[in-house]
């Protein structure tokens, strides 16, 4: 098997890893690396890949450089798009966690040489493309403003700090929803469009979400008071189509439309929208998977919710 590794220049500082290089090489495996510079470095890297006919890209860095990989991809014909390993190196790795890769970096590598590969979608927005989750609102908003100084010590946790310091004064984003079963207004505190289940640092936003389904699974919590944080609670845990507070669909396409701009995030990378429409991709690419990930819909029950169709 040909084997390209592309690190991000901002984590290449991995010597166990370029020890495994060397083991593989003499065992046989050629693997050739490419370590990022600047943001259009891996789209060039993965379709140099693809040109030379490598059967397998491994990347390594955040969920951001995960999202220029499957963006990369997808400008690639659907049967010239090599299979895509990851090497969590990234703060909060939320698809790598929810998928069961190994989190550390030798036995990602490892496990992504030598393990299968498997078809999943992905969201689409516009002209780019998701391969975990969209967060609008509350969530994108404490994204965005989480100083840099925070992810380094508290990793995943400095999301849910900033998070608690904020929810109180955040004001509600008023907008529309349209999808298959369901139209109407929203007051939305939180939006989140999963592909896959986590964002901000180990938020399961997207509990019921499979990766290989032909499904995106949306969360909308609306406007709430203090004293209606009880009802919240029991709404979250519920996940119903018809809550007061906490709606849960899962659809193939939703379209939105906000009277201000909505920021969002596509797996960490920030955007702002006023009117879109998302929909899933189905089989879009293959990604080397824990056989046994929760993620895949063979591992779990389906339980469709949110749709009247």
């Amino acid at each position: 098997m040909s084997i390209r590794l592309i690190l991000n220049g901002k984590s290449s500082d991995q010597p166990k890893l370029r020890k495994m290089v060397t083991r593989l090489r003499k065992q046989g495996i050629g693997v050739d690396v490419r370590v990022t510079w600047e943001g259009s470095d891996i789209e060039d890297f993965i379709h140099q890949a693809s040109a030379n006919g490598v059967e397998r890209v491994i990347v390594g860095g955040g969920d951001g450089t995960l999202h220029g990989a499957a963006n990369a991809l997808m400008k690639l014909p659907l049967g010239r798009r090599p299979a895509l390993g990851v090497i969590p190196l990234g703060t909060a790795n939320d698809f790598a966690r929810a998928a069961g890769i190994p989190l550390e970096p030798t036995e990602a590598f490892s496990f992504s040489v030598r393990e299968n590969a498997y078809p999943i979608d992905l969201g689409k927005i516009g002209d780019a493309y998701f391969i975990n989750v969209v967060s609008g609102g509350f969530g994108a908003s404490v994204t965005a403003s989480t100083p840099a100084i925070l992810k380094r010590m508290l990793g995943g946790g400095a999301y849910s700090l900033v998070g608690a310091a904020r929810i109180l004064s955040f004001s509600p984003y008023e907008g529309r929803l349209r999808m298959p079963g369901y139209e109407g207004k929203a007051a939305m505190v939180v939006i989140a469009i999963g592909n896959g289940r986590q964002a901000g640092g180990s938020q399961e936003l997207a509990p019921k979400a499979f990766i290989d389904d032909g499904l995106l699974d949306v969360l909308v919590i609306d406007a709430f008071r203090l004293r209606d944080v009880p009802r919240l609670v029991r709404e979250l845990e519920q996940l119903s189509g018809r809550g007061d507070l906490v709606r849960y669909f899962q659809v193939p396409w939703l379209e939105i439309e906000c009277e201000q701009s909505l920021p969002v995030t596509l797996d960490g990378e920030m955007r702002e929208i006023k009117q879109a429409r998302i929909e899933v991709v189905p089989k879009a690419i293959e990604v080397v998977l824990p056989e046994d990930s929760k993620l895949l819909e063979r591992n779990g029950t389906h339980a469709l919710v949110g749709s009247d169709e």
